[in-house]
């Protein structure tokens, strides 16, 4: 599928010579023009309009420096209060406009784009989907930075956060999917790499007849799609239990939950335990080192 080109900012490639220079240019333009048409030796409110274009093409094209070099120009020919005013807003306003760089993409446009990560399989998260974004990672650079088990999941259809707790939880199950994911995350579950894991689905992970899978879903939700050393019953391709401790965040666009990225650590012999106290030393210790 062909995508429309992207535009880039004229001022990127202009050097602060020429984009001075086209604050100069235009403001000298707009001058010319009011004296060939006679405006400005009529009156200087005359000549606002034009000495105001001249100042938004420098903005937009030169940046904010020759916006401003273009408004002191403008306001000494003029002598004009009004027109400074109306001139520094002017001013004010392109750069904002500048500033949304469209060659540039945006987290949600990233991973919306037919290359992104998101098209790839997902699975479930330990709760998760796809898409924030809000946050964006470099997630081959996140793998290869950490031993960490690292994760992203994505869902196959955006979530709509004011949906029910329930609903909400019945979206996680049935169209989330792991995306993408470390090693250290696959072996966890008794695979040998990524590439056997990813695809897999959430349900698959963490099964909605456990209650504390479930337990663990709702407090996602309510804690604002974002947890901390939270605590999930899962089980490994031998049907295995295996207890983890989640760090992870939810990925928004457009309003809707798209998608989740974390890390998890695998606590199961602490989990087993056979003294409570014991346990919740040993997990204090772990949390502690790997700070």
């Amino acid at each position: 599928m062909s995508t429309a080109p992207r535009l880039r900012p004229l001022s990127t490639s202009f050097t602060p010579l020429v984009r001075y220079g086209i604050a100069v240019v235009s403001v000298s333009l707009g001058v010319l023009l009011l004296y060939g048409v006679g405006k400005l030796a009529a009156g200087a409110h005359d000549g606002r309009p034009v000495l105001l274009v001249a100042v938004a093409v420098s903005a937009l094209y030169g940046g904010t420096g020759p916006g401003i070099l273009a408004l002191g120009l403008a306001t000494l020919v003029a002598r004009d209060p009004v027109l400074a005013m109306a001139g520094v807003l002017l001013v004010l306003l392109c750069t904002r406009f500048r500033r949304a760089d469209p060659g540039r993409p945006t987290p949600s446009a990233a991973q919306s784009s037919p290359d992104s990560a998101s098209d790839r399989p997902v699975l479930p998260l330990v709760m998760a989907s796809s898409k924030p974004a809000v946050a964006t990672v470099d997630s081959p650079r996140l793998r290869e930075a950490t031993t960490e088990a690292t994760w992203r999941f994505r869902h196959e259809q955006p979530l709509d956060i004011t949906l029910p707790e329930d609903e909400q939880v019945e979206h996680l199950y049935l169209y989330s999917v792991l995306a993408e994911c470390n090693d250290a995350f696959a072996r966890m579950y008794g695979f040998r790499a990524a590439a056997d894991v990813v695809g897999t689905r959430l349900v698959v992970f963490c099964p909605p007849s456990n209650p504390e899978n479930l337990a663990y879903l709702r407090s996602f939700i309510r804690s604002g799609y974002r947890l901390e050393d939270a605590h999930s019953h899962e089980i490994d391709r031998y049907g295995k239990s295996k207890y983890f401790v989640n760090n992870l965040v939810g990925i928004f666009e457009r309003g809707q939950l798209v998608g989740a990225w974390g890390t998890q650590r695998d606590v199961t012999e602490l989990k087993g335990s056979k003294a409570p106290q014991e346990y919740s030393s040993r997990l204090h210790s772990t949390k502690s080192s790997s700070q």
